[in-house]
């Protein structure tokens, strides 16, 4: 496995247990490595956000649950400069 894939399913993981920290170290060392922006968005931070959106609707998650996940990738969208 790539180190590129290997970012994309930790992110997944982090984004999907919301530890902001981990997905904010690793959207950071995926733009080093020159990942490109939206294969992260698309391939990791939004199907780990459809996956809570799955677990919420079989009861799994809940809305705190939810927010936790959600944290994350509020973060990194919604940071400066990169």
């Amino acid at each position: 496995m790539s180190r590129e894939e290997e970012i994309r399913a930790e992110l997944f993981e982090h984004t999907l247990n919301g530890h902001a920290p981990e997905v904010k170290a690793l959207t950071e060392e995926a733009l080093t490595l020159h990942m490109d922006p939206m294969d992260i968005l698309f391939k990791a931070l939004i199907p780990s956000l459809e996956e809570v959106g799955r677990r919420f609707e079989k009861g799994d998650f809940f809305v705190p649950e939810m927010l936790i996940a959600a944290r994350p990738c509020r973060a990194r969208l919604s940071s400066s400069g990169r």
